[in-house]
């Protein structure tokens, strides 16, 4: 049986389509990634924190600077398969899958995430919504999810969902934060499945756990979800935020 510890595991890959090299990007000399792993670990609410990347650059980046990273194979679909072989190589009843261009999640979302993944069985995952701003809601980047009244997901979409018929504006909309939690079972199962229909039109990795019927449970948080780091904007926007005006 596995311990009953967490494990958080940040997927990295190279290949950005709109930011090449993203998790090496330097901000105030420290690597993107390592951002998102210092913040992961000062959090203390993990019993373990890795990087899994396919790329070498990466790889040795993250040993460097002092973090753990785990080289994984680079034909993985998303990157929640890449976290799947990474956590693979340890032993915790939870996993963690982290955004690295998300390097300011707050440290008490991290602990509320996890103290809720108790909520998990081995046919369910977790992640984190949140109230959708006026640019969130027809910002294709930025993932819009409709809930059930006990807060599991229906749907996701870059489209804005659900249809605003009366005009009623960004009110009522939830965006989707892309961190999520697992049992080591359901992780299993979630990567069992074959890439699906819905997951392939949106390129939505979470829509494949709900065509296979697992359930998303989503977490109602205040962070501003889709600030994250995804294009040349966004990170001259990150590093003006922590190193001041030029």
């Amino acid at each position: 049986m596995p311990n009953k510890g967490v494990l958080c595991v940040i997927p990295a890959r190279y290949a950005s389509t709109r930011l090449p090299g993203k998790p090496l990007c330097l901000v105030r000399d420290m690597p993107l990634i390592m951002w998102a792993y210092n913040g992961a670990v000062a959090a203390k609410v993990f019993d373990a924190v890795c990087v899994a990347t396919d790329d070498l650059r990466i790889h040795e980046t993250v040993r460097r600077f002092g973090g753990v990273s785990c080289m994984t194979s680079g034909s993985h679909a998303s990157g929640t398969d890449r976290v799947a072989e990474a956590a693979g190589k340890f032993d915790f009843r939870y996993i963690v899958n982290l955004q690295g261009d998300e390097p300011c999640t707050p440290p008490d979302l991290l602990a509320k995430f996890a103290a809720n993944l108790d909520k998990l069985d081995d046919n369910s995952l977790l992640t984190c919504v949140s109230n959708a701003t006026i640019k969130d809601k027809e910002n294709p980047n930025v993932v819009k999810v409709v809930c059930t009244s006990n807060g599991e997901a229906l749907y996701f979409s870059r489209a804005p969902i659900p249809y605003d018929r009366d005009g009623r504006g960004h009110k009522g909309i939830l965006v989707h934060g892309g961190m999520y939690g697992f049992t080591a079972q359901s992780l299993k199962r979630f990567c069992s499945f074959p890439e699906g229909i819905l997951e392939k039109r949106e390129k939505l990795e979470q829509l494949r756990a709900l065509e296979n019927g697992m359930r998303i449970v989503c977490l109602m948080t205040d962070y501003a979800y889709g600030s994250g780091i995804d294009t040349p904007e966004d990170l001259t926007a990150f590093r003006k935020r922590v190193e001041g005006p030029a």
